[in-house]
């Protein structure tokens, strides 16, 4: 009778499991033997057996105390996948599928000297399109990226755009710096930006910031279109971007809260310019 060659792949994902569980430490020191086996659902010896490649790879160190813990070859590895990261690459997949669901055009943004820079944009399947390209600049105090990236970086950076001028582009433009500040909150408060005919008329933006590996602010992504048909799917769309910073700002390594607080209401949309 032929035996059926042993399968390894159970060993591997308890190896795996035992590494995410002393990367879920939440501020812990380490695990002990016995914590790591209650966690991963196997015997002592098992986990001392499975522990000593990962200790010889140095994904795991053995602290003092006899704790384990996540060792610097993770580390390593880590940082060697975020050195190779291209914000434009990861993000691209997600800001097709947020152009193909929306049907509208979706850019995404950074942040330069108090302005913001388009550096991707897909247009969606409306028959009206956005006069943006890769490499424009734009204001931050009008636009729904800047604004869902000034948010989230350090006042200096607030008084900086305050102190390079809010002038109005259009007549529901923000044009000081208590109106901004305030809108400000409410972007952090909600997780998303509105850009509500403040930039150009008969256009509408929603945008929602992406965070990198560190929690800073790196980017926006936005969707953009006619105001009547944009605020008519405010709700949707303000999901739709928020998830989609979502999953890039998790592609770049950052650890998202999930309790942040979106209770703020939308605002009243701005009327339309006749």
């Amino acid at each position: 009778m032929t035996s059926t060659p042993r399968n390894n792949s159970s060993s591997l994902r308890r190896a795996l499991a035992i590494l995410d569980a002393l990367a879920a430490q939440d501020g812990r020191a380490g695990w002990t033997l016995t914590e790591l086996a209650l966690r991963v659902g196997a015997s002592k010896s098992t986990i001392l057996r499975l522990m000593a490649p990962l200790l010889e790879a140095s994904l795991v160190q053995q602290r003092g105390d006899g704790s384990y813990a996540i060792g610097v070859g993770a580390v390593t590895l880590g940082s060697a996948y975020l050195n190779k990261l291209d914000l434009r690459t990861v993000a691209q997949p997600v800001l097709a599928r947020l152009a193909a669901a929306s049907g509208e055009t979706v850019h995404l943004m950074v942040y330069n000297e108090a302005q913001v820079v388009y550096v991707d944009k897909i247009a969606g399947s409306s028959p009206i399109q956005m006069a943006s390209r890769v490499g424009d600049r734009a204001a931050v105090h009008c636009t729904a990226s800047g604004k869902a990236i000034l948010a989230h970086l350090p006042v200096e950076e607030f008084e900086r755009v305050v102190a390079a001028g809010l002038p109005a582009h259009t007549r529901h433009t923000l044009v000081t710096a208590e109106q901004l500040a305030e809108d400000l909150r409410l972007v952090r408060a909600r997780g998303f930006s509105l850009d509500d005919i403040e930039n150009e008329d008969g256009i509408r933006c929603i945008a929602a910031p992406v965070f990198d590996h560190n929690g800073a602010v790196v980017a926006a992504v936005s969707v953009s279109g006619p105001a009547e048909r944009v605020g008519a799917n405010l709700d949707e769309l303000a999901a739709l971007i928020v998830s989609g910073a979502s999953q890039i700002s998790e592609q770049l390594g950052a650890h998202l809260s999930s309790s942040s607080d979106h209770s703020e209401p939308i605002p009243h949309l701005a009327k339309d310019p006749s």
